[in-house]
């Protein structure tokens, strides 16, 4: 997600020290013996390696033949594909009837360190049925708490769907799923905030537990209920959800959103900031950007500057290095874990689309679906679409009003090849598909200069039948 800041470099362990040695001697010959200091402790945990000689520079034989070339390595085609599918999954579950469904996972980093995370788990469901769940988390200004999320939040929600008894209805059961997004971000903050009043200034564990508080993330969670052939899709911030099912009148797949992004531009959400926080309309909301505060999104887990009292930010930013607080900020909390969920029933052949909005940002809906459609008529042909020639022709990039570039996936240009995932390949063609030089320059980008290029990306696709 492109949003506020940049991260702090992550704590590693010490690393063991090292020491050269120079000396007048050693330099007049040109030579350096190296120094026995086996067993000269420095302390806990430090010990000295051999010294070393100074490296000799070679002098060139004129400036020009000195080599200065950039680091970036440039990608060629394979070497692209290679990157696009390092983040691939592949997993299969317990469809309905006994039929074996099927879940493609990929995740293309631009942020370093990557800020989207992903899950996906089978566990109790109401009333602790078999239940599949799949998650996307997009995080912003740092990495930690969508890391939270990877590992807790389909716990949160199946542990108490497990609880509810095999008859509860709809809405018992999505203000359960509310219910445990909300406490799993309240308990993210409350052991946050504990602790900034806990530990003495500087303390190491205060800065790891204000992580998940500091940074944010968006949540995406599908839960199918195969049984029932039931999907629920709750979601917290922008990532979305698509549903492709089979349209005999059209004789195509169609594509229904399954979740309204929520930001600034979703009239449901003003309307509830609004009324939440009256009067405070125009200082709060960019009518331009739809941003609240400066954050892309208009509910979020963690985000502590959307969240807390201003004297509490104040207090972590001056004894632990956290962010300060948002201009404008008067009557907090702004933002809300709080979910929206959907319920649908879904039959054996659709499909649904979970994606971070790296995807979605260049993508239509109907697109991504139209994709998938093909991607599913070439592995059953057992072969790749064929690349027409004239399709590579365009880099399909454009220069938007303030000067940006930018660009649109386009269903013309797609390449229908990557035919052991499908995430894969909308990936592929978020990223240019068949427009070879673009696909190569974008994913050639490097970080930080990559998150102007492309965004963290996500994509989830559950087939509820193997294709």
């Amino acid at each position: 997600m492109f949003r506020q800041g940049r991260r702090t470099a992550r704590l590693l362990g010490s690393p063991r020290l090292q020491s050269r040695s120079y000396s007048a001697k050693a330099a007049s010959t040109g030579r350096v013996l190296p120094y026995a200091l086996a067993g000269f402790s420095l302390g806990v945990g430090a010990t000295l390696a051999l010294a070393q000689a100074v490296p000799r520079v070679e002098a060139g034989a004129s400036l020009e033949a000195i080599a200065v070339a950039s680091p970036v390595k440039v990608l060629s085609l394979q070497e692209a594909n290679e990157k696009l599918h390092e983040g691939k999954a592949t997993f299969t579950f317990g469809g309905k009837d006994g039929a074996r469904g099927r879940v493609d996972v990929v995740r293309v980093a631009s942020n370093t360190p990557v800020e989207d995370e992903w899950a996906v788990g089978v566990g109790k469901g109401v009333g602790g049925g078999e239940t599949l769940f799949a998650g996307v988390y997009d995080g912003h200004a740092g990495w930690a708490t969508s890391a939270v999320l990877k590992d807790a939040l389909i716990r949160y929600v199946s542990t108490s769907l497990g609880q509810l008894s095999p008859s509860a209805d709809d809405e018992t059961v999505v203000k359960t799923i509310e219910t445990a997004f909300t406490e799993l971000d309240t308990r993210i903050m409350a052991t946050a905030q504990k602790a900034a009043e806990s530990y003495s200034h500087g303390a190491p564990e205060a800065i790891a537990a204000l992580a998940p508080a500091i940074a944010g993330s968006c949540a995406l969670l599908a839960v199918y209920d195969p049984a029932r052939s039931i999907l629920r899709t709750a979601v917290t911030g922008d990532s979305r959800a698509v549903l492709g099912s089979w349209s005999a009148a059209e004789g195509k797949f169609s594509a229904e959103k399954l979740s309204e992004d929520q930001t600034g531009f979703n009239a449901a959400e003003v309307a509830r900031l609004e009324a939440e926080h009256p009067g405070e309309k125009d200082d709060i909301l960019s009518a331009t950007s739809g941003r609240l505060l400066g954050l892309a999104v208009t509910r979020a887990f963690g985000d502590h500057r959307w969240k807390w009292t201003r004297e509490a930010i104040e207090a972590a930013r001056g004894r632990f290095w956290a962010w300060g607080p948002r201009p404008q900020s008067r009557t907090p909390p702004y933002l809300t874990a709080r979910p929206e969920v959907t319920t649908r029933r879904v039959q054996t052949g659709d499909f649904a689309i979970l994606a971070s909005d790296g995807l979605w940002d260049v993508m239509t809906n109907e697109d991504a679906v139209a994709c998938v459609e093909r991607w599913v008529a070439a592995r059953r042909a057992g072969r790749p679409e064929a690349v027409a020639a004239e399709a590579c022709a365009s880099s399909g990039f454009s220069v938007d009003g303030e000067g940006y570039s930018s660009y649109k996936s386009r269903p013309e240009a797609f390449a229908i090849e990557d035919l052991d995932n499908a995430a894969v390949c909308l990936a592929r063609n978020a990223f240019g598909g068949r427009r070879r030089d673009m696909f190569r320059g974008i994913m050639t980008a490097y970080s930080p200069v990559s998150r102007y290029v492309r965004d963290d990306v996500t994509v989830q696709v559950i087939f509820f039948t193997e294709p």
